[in-house]
């Protein structure tokens, strides 16, 4: 059975902002009942600030809710040597800072998100996917002294797609590496989020539940550009038009997503990652629940499905006996 839980990022505007702090919006989280915690350092920064590793050590004391996946932002792509290298070296700070909460799993990014569309070729993909591959590699050996796994979430628009994270899960070749898949992030490389779902479940590690509006490129709904993921309209690399929504008030169907996921047997975290236009404690309290109850739904209706079957084959053995 999964654990449900929620991504700091869902509420992170309201920390960006410095209404609350991030103590305080863990506090909130577990409030909305989560039963595990991700951390994405929007905000604030563990790895320069050891004094907020300590006050959330102190709230997991009093909530027993624990820190499980850290997501950090990264890019290895189009660096010179010097910045590779301080690319890594940040990201193995992290790790550290990851560490001391008994962080178990580490989402790094490979490629900007803002990376210029054009470049995104698949020819690009082929000729960069070895520096891809090699960092991943070093960091996966990095956190293996802490039993820790690296996560690769399809993020941004390029690398990502399932034939494209496909490949890079089955060529770094180690054990402490795995797929953060995010349900929704398929839309930015016009994947079908349904199918790519039953395609890359198997090399899931952890979950993120994310819904999206989806627009065709014909039916401009305004307000958009190109990278805003955040209150507005962005756009996929086919050209639609996308925005964060309420899970399971918006196109992708969270039903179908959740009967994939029940059906391969994941027994890890699915975590929440809201992104709407919504006030975000609203729109994180609303997507959370219905997470919860579309997994319960989605277990009835098998129930339901499993005892209808078993009734007529009962009626079919026993039936003609009479």
């Amino acid at each position: 059975m999964p654990k449900f839980g929620i991504s700091i990022y869902c509420i992170s505007r309201k920390i960006v902002k410095g209404e609350i702090t991030p103590v305080e919006a863990y506090h909130k989280l577990c409030d909305y009942g989560a039963e595990a915690v991700e951390l994405v350092p929007f905000g604030f920064n563990i790895a320069q600030n050891p004094q907020l590793i300590e006050e959330f050590k102190e709230a997991y004391a009093k909530t027993g809710v624990p820190f499980t996946n850290y997501s950090l932002n990264g890019n290895f792509l189009g660096l010179t040597c010097c910045e590779f290298k301080d690319e890594i070296k940040r990201a193995k700070q992290h790790i550290d800072a990851a560490a001391k909460l008994n962080i178990s799993t580490f989402r790094m990014d490979s490629a900007a998100f803002r990376r210029p569309i054009r470049e995104n070729t698949i020819e690009n993909f082929q000729k960069e996917v070895p520096t891809i591959i090699s960092a991943y590699q070093e960091l996966c050996d990095y956190a293996a002294k802490y039993n820790m796994t690296i996560l690769m979430e399809n993020h941004g628009f390029h690398a990502n797609g399932a034939d494209r994270v496909r490949q890079i899960m089955v060529s770094v070749n180690r054990d402490n590496f795995g797929h953060q898949l995010d349900v929704g992030n398929y839309t930015c490389v016009d994947d079908i989020p349904e199918i790519a779902v039953k395609k890359m479940i198997r090399f899931a590690k952890t979950i993120h539940m994310k819904d999206f509006y989806i627009r065709p490129e014909h039916k401009n709904p305004g307000d958009s550009a190109q990278f805003d993921c955040e209150n507005s309209w962005f756009r996929s690399v086919g050209g639609s038009y996308l925005r964060g929504s309420i899970l399971a008030q918006g196109d992708i169907d969270i039903w179908d997503v959740t009967r994939t996921i029940k059906q391969s047997g994941f027994d890890g975290i699915i975590y929440l990652e809201y992104e709407g236009m919504e006030e975000c404690e609203y729109g994180t309290r609303v997507s959370f629940d219905n997470m919860k109850r579309i997994w319960n739904e989605v277990r009835s209706s098998f129930s339901q499905k499993a005892r209808r079957q078993s009734g007529f084959l009962l009626f079919t053995v026993f039936g003609n006996c009479f």
